[in-house]
């Protein structure tokens, strides 16, 4: 439960205000449940399919409820990656970058055409004959167990900041066993309510995606860092809606 709550806190807008204690039990039970939260936040997205608005319209629910009920913080990560890794420069000035509160021309570029992408593909995953509202919910929850297999899996590119902290605090073989039963989990919800080639092709998809970015993070930062995971969901998310709209087309 106080894993749940440390989830909520800090990677939900909900108001969780309470002093919770963030040892190696409870920061694994945190990022264990982190792809559920995933999951209710999708579940809440899925609330725009019961208007009757345009494919376009819903698209952008879905994709502004994303963006607003994680607090933006993903979104953050991602414009501050954008803004390092375009720059173009050596590894510590990137690090600068990163650090840096405020926002590049590279990285209002990079969100603008994420955003609009991403509407854009969604709008058209919908308006396929096929489409099944179970993927509202999971390509948020596949995000999320994307970013802890991520996190465990790299060393931090960083001594210092809160992911070198959660880092020090996770049990790794505990989390890697729960992120790989939560994948498990959520492809044979797809395969069971879609298409068991779906479930097989979004296994494939993530794996390489995992194995790509994890050594992108390597050659580019030396390791991972808090905005590069909040990057790598919203990636991925992008990455699930394209091959899901490949797929269904």
């Amino acid at each position: 439960m106080k894993g749940l709550l440390l989830a909520l806190q800090f990677f939900t807008i909900v108001p969780v205000h309470k002093n919770l204690p963030m040892e190696k039990q409870q920061i694994s039970g945190m990022y264990s449940l982190f792809p559920w939260i995933g999951a209710g936040i999708g579940a809440i997205a899925c609330l725009g399919l019961y208007f009757e608005w345009s494919t376009l319209m819903t698209g952008f629910s879905i994709v502004f409820l994303g963006i607003f009920l994680s607090g933006g913080l993903h979104m953050d990560g991602f414009i501050d990656t954008s803004d390092a890794f375009f720059s173009y420069k050596d590894r510590l000035k990137r690090f600068e970058i990163l650090d840096d509160p405020r926002v590049g021309a590279f990285g209002v570029m990079a969100v603008v055409l994420l955003v609009i992408g991403k509407v854009i593909i969604v709008s058209e995953v919908l308006a396929a004959e096929s489409f099944h509202w179970i993927f509202i919910l999971l390509i948020p929850f596949f995000s999320r167990a994307t970013l802890t297999m991520l996190f465990v899996l790299t060393r931090s590119a960083k001594e210092s900041g809160l992911a070198h902290f959660f880092k020090q605090k996770m049990n790794a073989s505990r989390l890697i066993l729960a992120t790989s039963f939560n994948f498990f989990v959520g492809l044979f919800i797809i395969g069971w309510f879609t298409d068991w080639m779906i479930a097989i092709t979004f296994g494939v998809v993530l794996f390489i995606f995992i194995c790509l970015f994890r050594n992108w993070a390597w050659k580019n930062f030396g390791g991972i860092t808090g905005d590069l995971l909040g990057a790598s969901v919203e990636v991925s998310e992008v990455v699930l809606w394209l091959t899901l709209l490949l797929l269904l087309s």
